[in-house]
């Protein structure tokens, strides 16, 4: 498909519907790309940039497991009119390491998640180059971002998506972050009005339209 077929098709299932439903959708994505970017995925990303720009809606990144891969997305969506403000730049846990790096990323003004909340491994399996951060080292990098001055950019989740995540078969569950992770925060420096904007304020402006 063309970007302009592309982008008519993710303004209608955001305006009247997706998938012959009139279930309208909340926000556009998660719009995944690999690294190096292919022209295929770099399409997509244009004709999301063209939709948000007509709707003013949240866009959700997955970028590629590689510290290039979030900047250059957004380079591809600013140039084709994006809204980077409104723009969610996910699994920052597994993606950039280097503090110089993040807080240089940081300053293109996307939100930057930390999503990965719950999943700790030897081996991460996508790329075994990476070490997969602890609970402790996200809190950590949380810290340190809220210290920098992002406070209203930061959001958290779990990215829970295998049966063995969920408490019904031994895992952590949807409840992870608020009864784990935030009690672990507040011992750590992060104060309560900064755990609501990252769990509360944070997510309602991310998710209203403009």
């Amino acid at each position: 498909m063309s970007v302009e077929k592309l982008s008519d098709i993710i303004v209608s299932e955001v305006l009247h519907g997706a998938d012959g439903t009139d279930i309208r959708c909340g926000v556009i994505g998660e719009i995944g790309t690999g690294w190096p970017i292919t022209e295929s995925e770099k399409k997509v990303l244009r004709a999301t940039a063209h939709a948000q720009a007509q709707l003013g809606c949240p866009v959700i990144i997955h970028p590629g497991r590689n510290p290039a891969a979030p900047a250059e997305i957004i380079r591809i969506l600013q140039e084709a009119g994006g809204d980077i403000s409104k723009t969610v730049m996910s699994h920052m846990d597994r993606t950039i390491f280097d503090k110089g790096e993040l807080l240089e990323f940081g300053k293109l003004g996307s939100y930057l998640e930390y999503d990965l909340f719950g999943i700790e491994m030897l081996n991460y399996p996508f790329n075994l180059e990476v070490d997969m951060p602890s609970d402790n080292q996200r809190v950590q990098t949380l810290a340190m971002l809220l210290k920098e001055g992002y406070e209203d950019k930061l959001l958290m989740a779990h990215d829970i998506h295998t049966k063995n995540r969920l408490t019904k078969y031994g895992g952590h569950g949807y409840s992870h972050i608020l009864k784990n992770i935030v009690p672990k925060m507040l011992t750590r420096g992060i104060t309560q009005h900064q755990v609501d904007k990252i769990l509360i304020d944070n997510p309602k402006h991310l998710l209203t339209f403009k």
